[in-house]
């Protein structure tokens, strides 16, 4: 039987950045310790990582309110997402006169 969670999109990135913190931490850590204590840092790694692969491929739904919010800031969220090469500092422009 399969369960289902329910969150918030802003709960599961949250959760999605700590274990990503707690990984790049634990990379650190492995550079100061004993061999010993390296292969219980990368088993513990490794389950992290396991469970963030898990996460980043699970079934995530929405509303359908979510979608059309998505679609009217259709050019909003492309100017975010894309990429700048210009050296220039982002910036943000009004929206209203």
């Amino acid at each position: 039987m399969q369960r289902t969670y329910v969150y918030t999109l802003g709960v599961v990135a949250e959760q999605v950045e700590k274990i990503e913190s707690a990984i790049k931490n634990m990379e650190q850590a492995m550079r100061h310790v004993s061999p010993a204590t390296v292969d219980v840092i990368r088993r513990n790694k490794n389950q992290l990582e396991a469970l963030l692969e898990r996460i980043m491929h699970a079934d995530v739904s929405s509303t359908p309110g979510l979608q059309a919010l998505m679609e009217g800031n259709k050019q909003c969220l492309q100017d975010c997402f894309s990429a700048d090469y210009t050296n220039r500092l982002s910036t943000i422009r009004r929206t209203r006169r």
